[in-house]
């Protein structure tokens, strides 16, 4: 059972404590070799000028003619027929999205890449775990979502402890140090539980260029999807961060990194003082 302390909607503000700056540009060339076919396009949720840089990329890529596969953090496992019927039967984004997208999105953000999906018949692939899945994950372990042979496959509990640590500063740090001690483990759990997932969506497909939309958080190369892909398809990957201001973290957690312009927010730390969490 989800903690009743905290929301789940939270794992969608990990990366909102990153410092702002004023210019968008990227690190450096972002062009792909020709041994990359996976490619993991992180962003902070809700600023729009990442969204349009990532848009930009993506196009990019589609224009290479390599039928590419789009998977999507913010589509859930369960709603993938009703994804793929309604890419086939759906003139527009918006019936899309009322057919097959997940709640807790800012969708006018991927609406773009829907319609890219509808005007290029491009593979859409729902690569989330759902909250609901989560949540069992948090209470009961990986085994409450995964099969044993998953979790022998992927070697989850072990891998998992040597990310633990990271883990834990990561989303201490991202919900303010604020977080009851007892609440930083299971949240752990739920996120590698994510990353594996999405891992195994990617993992799924050979030969074919993949493109992941997710969070900053989950493309992270020390501790998110990249460590669970298999070694094969780890050399063949390249990781996009979008921030807003450059760390000296960035070289260790993404190949390219994309400064963006930063957007005018309520420091996400009031939802703390706002809603007390239970001790």
């Amino acid at each position: 059972m989800q903690p009743s302390y905290f929301p789940i909607s939270f794992f969608l503000i990990v990366a909102l404590s990153l410092p702002f700056v004023s210019q968008a540009q990227s690190r450096d060339n972002q062009n792909p070799s020709e041994a990359t076919r996976i490619f993991l396009l992180g962003e902070i949720h809700d600023n729009p000028n990442g969204h349009s840089l990532r848009l930009d990329l993506v196009m990019q890529l589609i224009l290479l003619g390599k039928n590419p596969v789009v998977a999507m953090e913010q589509f859930d496992r369960e709603n993938q027929a009703s994804l793929d019927l309604a890419l086939t039967s759906c003139k527009d984004v918006d019936c899309v999205l009322v057919k097959a997208g997940s709640p807790g999105w800012d969708w006018r953000f991927y609406k773009p890449l829907v319609q890219l999906a509808l005007d290029k018949k491009i593979t859409l692939v729902a690569a989330n775990l759902s909250n609901a899945d989560v949540r069992k994950v948090m209470s009961g372990g990986y085994s409450a979502v995964f099969s044993p042979q998953a979790i022998a496959k992927y070697n989850i509990d072990q891998h998992a402890n040597q990310l633990l640590s990271v883990q834990r500063k990561s989303i201490r740090e991202g919900h303010c140090n604020m977080l009851p001690s007892n609440a930083i483990d299971p949240m752990v759990q739920g996120q590698i539980a994510r990353d594996v997932w999405m891992a195994s969506v990617i993992n799924h497909f050979k030969d074919r260029m993949v493109i992941l939309i997710a969070g900053n958080g989950h493309v992270r190369k020390d501790v998110g999807v990249f460590q669970w892909l298999y070694p094969e398809n780890q050399s063949q990957t390249q990781v996009h961060g979008y921030v807003e201001r450059f760390e000296k973290s960035d070289g260790d957690w993404f190949d390219h990194v994309h400064l963006m312009r930063s957007i005018d927010r309520e420091d996400p730390c009031q939802i703390f003082t706002k809603t007390p969490l239970k001790k």
